[in-house]
């Protein structure tokens, strides 16, 4: 009888050490997914962003560049990229280059320029607020003649390279991690509610970005957003009801 308690109780420590070491690999491992991920710092000039006046951050919003209007044999090179940005006094707190490096253009305490005027079928109440509510990341690509033909001639998408369209599997894997991170950082639900193309917030004649080449499902989401309408009487006494992650924001005083 002693003989089989001893067992026994080898057994139990046997099994509570073994948890034990689980346990803790469960917690390595999941503070490496949401620590923050590489990131080279490129930060644009101040007076291409804005103070986000104390707005919460609830969103992603995702965007392709390219120099491809302007070279089509030579479509990606940062420097150039980024002046074009201060040109046109624009701007994203992200960018990954094909190598899937992540610049930070933006500290994402401001206000990128990057999602312009738009809205949200499922959230009307947001119109026109999207760059105080969300951090932009531009991923260089190129999206479909479908996509591109808002901004130049057949002749010239014909003549970019193939290996130049899309976008790379090194970016699909920085933009897993930056997204990993920032979900977790901002408490940002990771759906197609809340992690957007610019072509789900302002309308396919003048923004088509990520476009057709982009895949979600590379980063875990369905293709197309499929996010409840904003319908309910019973939120009217609310300032802000985000109906995506089904969250009451903050209510009116």
């Amino acid at each position: 009888c002693v003989q089989e308690t001893g067992t026994w109780g080898f057994l139990l420590q046997f099994v509570m050490r073994k948890a034990m070491i689980i346990f803790t690999t469960i917690a390595y491992l999941s503070n490496a997914l949401v620590a923050p991920p590489k990131i080279v710092e490129k930060l644009m000039p101040l007076d291409r962003s804005s103070e986000r006046e104390g707005a919460n951050i609830t969103h992603v919003l995702l965007h392709f560049s390219s120099l491809c209007v302007l070279d089509q044999k030579n479509p990606y090179d940062l420097e150039k990229q980024i002046q074009i940005y201060v040109d046109a006094e624009a701007s994203a707190h992200f960018l990954l280059d094909r190598q899937g490096v992540i610049y930070l253009l933006v500290a994402e305490s401001r206000k990128a320029w990057h999602a312009g005027k738009g809205k949200l079928r499922w959230a009307p109440y947001m119109e026109d607020t999207l760059n105080f509510h969300s951090i932009g990341i531009e991923l260089m690509g190129i999206g479909s003649w479908e996509d591109m033909k808002i901004f130049m001639t057949k002749e010239q998408y014909d003549n970019i390279e193939k290996k130049d369209l899309g976008f790379t599997n090194a970016q699909y894997r920085s933009l897993n991690t930056l997204l990993g991170y920032l979900t977790k950082k901002y408490d940002i639900p990771r759906d197609r509610c809340h992690i957007l193309g610019h072509n789900d917030w302002a309308d396919n004649e003048h923004r088509t970005d990520p476009g057709h080449f982009f895949f979600y499902s590379k980063i875990g989401l369905p293709q197309y957003p499929t996010c409840l309408l904003y319908t309910s009487d019973a939120a009217d006494d609310l300032l802000c009801v985000d109906l995506g992650g089904r969250r009451i924001i903050k209510k009116k005083k």
